[in-house]
């Protein structure tokens, strides 16, 4: 993803929350330190299929929020 970023193709981490910090971390590491990341709820293993439907939704509107704003 950040090669990508360095590239100027627009994208967006999804993580659970116990690797935002790391997520963060590897971007400025890899030289895209402005990498947009959305955090979900951990965890996702064990959940039934409408609980994991629900964060899914909310994923992407925000995904789709920082793409837009990448692109404009």
């Amino acid at each position: 993803m950040c090669e990508l970023a360095k590239r100027g193709v627009p994208g967006v981490v999804v993580c659970s929350t116990p690797f935002a910090k790391l997520a963060v971390a590897q971007a400025r590491i890899f030289g895209a330190p402005d990498l947009p990341t959305v955090v979900i709820e951990h965890p996702l293993g064990g959940l039934a299929d409408a609980e994991i439907r629900e964060r899914a939704h909310h994923a992407v509107g925000q995904v789709m929020d920082l793409i837009e704003r990448m692109r404009a």
